[in-house]
């Protein structure tokens, strides 16, 4: 399969899409993290398993397959968000499970789960037995617009039966609205906002601005 986001203009085709979709924060966002100021708002939500209805794939075709991503797959995923063929089968190596949809051989989205304990800008996050950190969901862009995210992150607590895994965290940008989306489809619980700054890769700093269980 020929990967569209490696081609030429994708990157100013993403920088286009995201301006049209709410996303003119959040790219700002990122385009200050290149001069060394990260200013980064983002919420903890916990996933509910079972929350919402059964998301429908908007497809025609119908024959989705759930699955898990192995070693021999995962090179697909090189340096599209920023980790290695290598830096991935690490991970993978390393009790990181991905699940994937396929239609017939082709991966159109998929998404990663950490079991173990995590640092994200600095702080810390404990992961406890039957708890996962879902994280990286993406969908290849010839698969947009179908809806298989939302459908993957549903259905993924299937295979995620066979790690005992019963309750998933995951980390969401404040200025990351169409993921925001998503959760509220999901019916995904916000618990607590924070705000990170960091300053030249060196600094960095945490604060608690809103503990939505109180």
């Amino acid at each position: 399969m020929k990967v569209a986001e490696k081609s030429k203009f994708y990157k100013t085709k993403l920088l286009w899409h995201r301006i049209r979709h709410g996303l003119f924060l959040f790219t700002l966002r990122n385009a200050l993290t290149r001069i060394g100021l990260d200013i980064a708002p983002y919420y903890w939500y916990r996933e509910i398993k079972n929350g919402a209805e059964k998301p429908e794939i908007r497809d025609s075709f119908k024959d989705y397959e759930l699955c898990y991503i192995g070693l021999d797959e995962i090179g697909i995923m090189n340096n599209i968000m920023g980790l290695t063929t290598k830096e991935l089968e690490q991970n993978l190596s390393m009790g990181q499970i991905c699940i994937g949809l396929k239609r017939g051989k082709e991966i159109a989205a998929l998404l990663f789960v950490d079991l173990q304990d995590f640092v994200f800008k600095g702080r810390s996050f404990k992961i406890k037995d039957k708890e996962g950190y879902l994280l990286n969901v993406y969908t290849f862009q010839a698969y947009r617009g179908k809806n298989l995210a939302t459908y993957l992150r549903y259905h993924c607590f299937e295979l995620l039966e066979n790690y005992s895994v019963e309750e998933l965290y995951s980390i969401v940008s404040y200025f990351n609205t169409s993921s925001i989306k998503v959760n509220k489809k999901l019916n995904a619980q916000k618990l607590k906002l924070y705000l990170y700054i960091g300053l030249l890769k060196r600094y960095h700093w945490n604060f608690l601005l809103k503990d939505y269980s109180k």
